[in-house]
C-alpha cells in the first residue's frame, strides 16, 4: 500500500464573514469528509504559514477572489485551488471592479497560470471559468457540492419554537443566502404581488438588515413599490452554527425559491430538499445541475416565479407527499463523501499531469 498523500488545506475561509457563507459550508464540509479518508494526511494551514520545502506533496486553497490577491503562489508546491463560480465576470456592470480590482485580476489571472488544478462545484462554473479564465477544460474538475447532513426536518415542537422565536408568519416561502444582484431578491418580492395575500415571504441571511448599498437599496424600493412591507420578514440573526434552527425554517415553509440569475451551485436547494420543503428554481446557471427533476422552475421575473409557486400550493396533500419524498431521495444523491472521494482523484490527477 503506498503512502497517503500529504495535503494542506488553507483554511482562511472558516475565518470571518466567509465563514458564514457557501465557501465556509464548503470549506468545513469537505475538510470533514477528505480527514476520514485513509489514503491522504490533512493538515489545515493559514496563507501566513511557513512550508518547509517536500513538506506536502500539494496545497490546496478552497476559493479563490477574482479581485484581491488570494492565491499565494509558493515556488516549487503543486497547488489545487477551487474556483466556486466566475459570476462577477457575468455582470460586469453589477460587480463594477475598479481601477485596483482590475489590476489584481490580471495578477490572479496570472498566478492562475501556474496552477496545478482547479476544482469548481458545477459544470456550468466549469465552462464559465475556460471562458472568462482562458483555464484548460482538461485541468478543471467539476464536483457536486452536498448539503449538511445535520439538515434535516424537524418536529411540530421546534418549528413552533423557532416561530415564535424570529417571528415567523404562519404562512410563507423562504429564500435562504446572500443579496448580491445574480441572487434577484428583488423579482423574489415583487412575486409577492401575484400571490395570496395570506403568503409571506421570509429572507434569511446576515445581509438582511439596513445598510447603504445598491443590493439593500434595490430591496427597500421592491418592498415599496409592490406595496408588501406586511408580508415581509428578514432574519438575519440566524447564526451559522444554529443549523437546527435553519432546518425549522426549512422545514415550516411551504416552499423555498431560489430566484437567482445565475449561480455555481445553490446549496440552500439541497438543504430544503432534505427537510422535505418543495422547491421553487429558476432554470439559470448551474440550478437544473442541483435541482434535477425535484424543482419546479420558472423564469427569473417575478410573474413566472409566482405562478410556480403557486403551482406548488395548489398542490393536494398527497401530491405534495409524493414530491416532496422525490426530493428528498433527490437530495440524498449528494454527498460529502461522494465530493471528497472526486477531490482526492482531482489531487492525484495534479500530481500525475502537472
Amino acid at each position: 500500500m503506498s503512502e497517503p498523500l500529504k495535503i494542506a488545506i488553507d483554511t482562511s475561509p472558516l475565518l470571518g464573514g466567509h465563514a458564514r457563507r457557501g465557501i465556509g459550508t464548503y470549506t468545513r464540509e469537505l475538510l470533514k469528509a477528505l480527514t476520514t479518508r485513509a489514503d491522504l494526511t490533512i493538515t489545515r494551514i493559514t496563507r501566513r504559514r511557513k512550508i518547509e520545502k517536500g513538506e506536502f506533496d500539494l496545497i490546496h486553497y478552497p476559493f479563490f477572489d477574482l479581485f484581491f490577491h488570494t492565491l499565494h503562489q509558493r515556488r516549487g508546491q503543486k497547488t489545487v485551488i477551487t474556483i466556486h463560480d466566475v459570476i462577477p465576470l457575468e455582470f460586469p456592470e453589477q460587480y463594477p471592479a475598479g481601477v485596483k480590482g482590475s489590476l489584481r485580476f490580471i495578477q490572479q489571472k496570472r498566478a492562475l497560470k501556474k496552477v496545478s488544478w482547479v476544482l469548481t462545484d458545477s459544470e456550468y462554473s466549469k465552462a464559465q471559468i475556460v471562458k472568462f479564465l482562458s483555464f484548460p477544460a482538461e485541468k478543471i474538475s467539476a464536483i457536486l457540492l452536498a448539503a449538511n447532513p445535520e439538515i434535516v426536518r424537524q418536529s411540530r415542537e421546534q418549528m413552533a419554537l423557532v416561530r415564535e422565536k424570529f417571528h415567523l408568519p404562519e404562512k410563507y416561502i423562504l429564500y435562504v443566502g446572500d443579496i448580491n444582484y445574480n441572487k434577484n431578491v428583488p423579482q423574489l418580492i415583487k412575486s409577492l404581488k401575484f400571490l395570496p395575500d395570506d403568503i409571506s415571504l421570509v429572507c434569511v441571511g446576515k445581509n438582511f438588515s439596513p445598510q447603504p448599498i445598491p443590493e439593500w437599496e434595490a430591496i427597500e424600493r421592491q418592498v415599496a413599490l409592490s406595496d408588501v412591507s406586511e408580508r415581509m420578514h428578514f432574519c438575519p440573526d440566524v447564526e451559522p452554527e444554529a443549523v437546527a434552527e435553519l432546518a425549522a425554517i426549512y422545514s415550516g415553509a411551504k416552499l423555498y425559491v431560489q430566484p437567482s440569475l445565475s449561480e455555481g451551485f445553490g446549496l440552500p436547494i439541497l438543504e430544503a430538499l432534505q427537510c422535505r420543503t418543495p422547491v421553487v428554481s429558476t432554470n439559470r446557471g448551474s440550478l437544473p445541475e442541483v435541482s434535477g427533476e425535484a424543482a419546479i422552475y420558472a423564469e427569473p421575473e417575478a410573474e413566472s416565479l409566482a405562478e410556480a409557486i403557486k403551482q406548488v400550493l395548489d398542490w393536494s396533500r398527497s401530491e405534495r407527499a409524493e414530491r416532496v419524498e422525490k426530493g428528498f431521495q433527490w437530495s440524498q444523491k449528494f454527498t460529502w463523501e461522494k465530493a471528497a472521494e472526486q477531490t482526492t482523484t482531482a489531487y492525484k490527477q495534479a500530481l500525475e499531469r502537472s
